[in-house]
């Protein structure tokens, strides 16, 4: 509760879901609509009267008709198909039967009274009030402390309440008219997600308030967004200083090792099998179907493309290992989740990628960019099942990043289910596309003049080593000078010393400093002659 009452006091904003309440003479079951939880931070608390319900986003809390209790037939269960929480509450007597379980403003509202009472008591008596402030009065502030515990023992626990509304409506999860131009999620199909989640979820998208903006205008508020958040020095120290990333790039993922027959998808390559651990996450997984039109293929394989691009650029970059960053990493390349686009053209999808990854994570190398794609390629040759588990892994990386969990529900969860139905047959046709366009992309393709850039760059470099050179020559031709100055010095003394055994001292030594300045070649104007 104490984590709760933070929580709250922090965003100041929760939800409160949508709920239905039924009973039989054992048990009260309370059925929550929950689509945008997180199912690992989630609390449940029953107890007489109270029942409470909080997963960040969300928070319940009902004053029931009659009384509960958390014993060991109590059970709850989250159904992904409804998108919605079951809990299973034991009633404390057996048989009764709760009124009112459809009056949800009444079971919202705290029982008690609502109205401020006056808690100063007129005492009856004035001669007995008088003693009573006399007796007051004679007492110190230690005797006023000796009963501190008692009125400690008299107040009662503090109990917390938090203003809730009923629900008018629940976030749009269905396709609807203003999908086609508004939408988002997979195929685009829902809207009003995020103006009706905390304020908090806006800090992990690039784009603000996507839900009042349509596809283009999103599109738009992305591309100014990454040009503003370009760096120049990065991206000319990796490209100078890339050490690093030529590890990064001889690294072998784990698709690599995989030896594959003629049919990969027909092999029995221990990789190509799920691990107890994915079992369990495609079995939590929603039991529906998906039927798309011709149209809309096109932009679900390319937003598909996006998001298998994050993923394979996290694990070449962390070298095959998941990192604390790795959650945000995959979300912000994918501008499928982080800006809510929707592209229909493949270039376009491949374009935005390798410009996302020249912009944002640690390592930025135009190289590195476009193995990250032929990592892509190779993980659809493999087959679809390599996609799911690259699928599996994205799912089971945003649920333990904080908030991330929206994009497994808004994206992940639907790719997986629908991924499931893929023919075969699309994948190669879409691996044959993409090993086109890799060929044919070009860095002024991203629009960010990198072969400018690098021009200048060179251009710089080259200047620099002219200048060192010349500083290199001249060091050297005054070392040369150096050394003729001793020789010549050395022959200066010699003469000296003749000089000095022939004539007088005082005149012989002048005239052989003359003379040895003589020998030197030094202009006439240096003595002022």
């Amino acid at each position: 509760q104490t984590c709760l009452i933070h929580f709250i006091k922090r965003h100041n904003k929760m939800i409160t879901p949508r709920f239905e309440l039924s009973q039989d003479d054992e048990f009260l079951f309370v059925s929550i609509y929950a689509p945008f939880t997180n199912l690992e931070n989630t609390e449940i608390f029953m107890d007489g009267r109270d029942f409470r319900f909080f997963s960040k986003p969300y928070y319940l809390r009902l004053h029931l008709p009659g009384e509960v209790e958390e014993s060991e037939k109590a059970a709850g269960e989250y159904d992904a198909d409804s998108t919605s929480f079951k809990v299973k509450c034991p009633k404390v007597k057996q048989g009764e039967h709760f009124e009112g379980l459809d009056m949800i403003t009444k079971l919202l509202t705290p029982q008690g009274n609502t109205e401020v009472k006056d808690k100063i008591e007129e005492l009856s008596g004035g001669q007995e009030n008088n003693n009573n402030q006399d007796n007051l009065g004679d007492q110190d502030h230690h005797d006023v402390g000796e009963g501190d515990g008692e009125l400690e023992e008299e107040e009662e626990e503090l109990d917390w309440y938090f203003e809730q509304v009923v629900p008018e409506s629940c976030p749009d999860l269905l396709t609807t008219d203003s999908t086609a131009s508004y939408g988002y999620g997979f195929n685009s199909a829902r809207t009003g997600v995020f103006k009706s989640l905390l304020d908090e979820y806006s800090q992990i998208l690039d784009v603000i308030d996507p839900d009042s903006k349509t596809i283009s205008e999103r599109k738009l508020e992305q591309e100014e967004k990454e040009t503003k958040d370009f760096s120049e020095d990065h991206y000319l120290c990796d490209l100078f200083e890339h050490s690093e990333i030529d590890s990064i790039l001889n690294f072998k993922t784990s698709w690599e090792n995989v030896e594959l027959g003629e049919d990969s998808r027909t092999s029995r390559h221990p990789a190509l099998a799920f691990n107890e651990t994915e079992q369990q996450q495609m079995l939590q997984l929603p039991r529906k179907t998906f039927k798309l039109e011709e149209r809309e293929r096109v932009p679900v394989l390319c937003s598909l493309l996006d998001i298998l691009y994050a993923e394979r650029y996290d694990e070449r970059m962390n070298l095959g290992e998941q990192c604390s960053e790795s959650g945000w990493c995959i979300a912000k390349l994918s501008s499928t989740m982080s800006a809510s686009a929707n592209t229909k053209s493949l270039k376009r999808t491949v374009v935005s990628s390798i410009r996302r990854s020249l912009i944002y994570p640690l390592y930025r190398s135009w190289d590195l960019s476009i193995q990250v794609w032929k990592d892509v390629i190779l993980l659809l040759k493999i087959g679809k099942v390599a996609v799911i588990k690259s699928l599996l892994k994205i799912l089971k990386c945003f649920s333990e990043t904080e908030g991330y969990h929206l994009f497994s529900q808004l994206y992940i969860n639907d790719y997986l289910v629908w991924m499931q139905t893929v023919p075969d047959s699309h994948i190669d046709s879409l691996r044959e596309a993409l090993q086109v366009i890799i060929k044919g992309v070009s860095k002024s393709d991203v629009k960010l003049e990198l072969d400018e850039l690098e021009h200048a760059a060179l251009l710089t470099i080259q200047e620099q080593q002219k200048d060192n050179t010349n500083i290199d020559a001249l060091t050297s031709k005054m070392k040369d000078v150096g050394l003729d100055s001793d020789d010549d010095s050395s022959e200066s003394d010699d003469s000296d010393d003749d000089d000095d055994e022939d004539g007088d001292t005082e005149g012989g030594q002048g005239e052989g400093t003359v003379g040895s300045l003589e020998k030197m070649d030094v202009p006439d104007k240096v003595f002022g002659s």
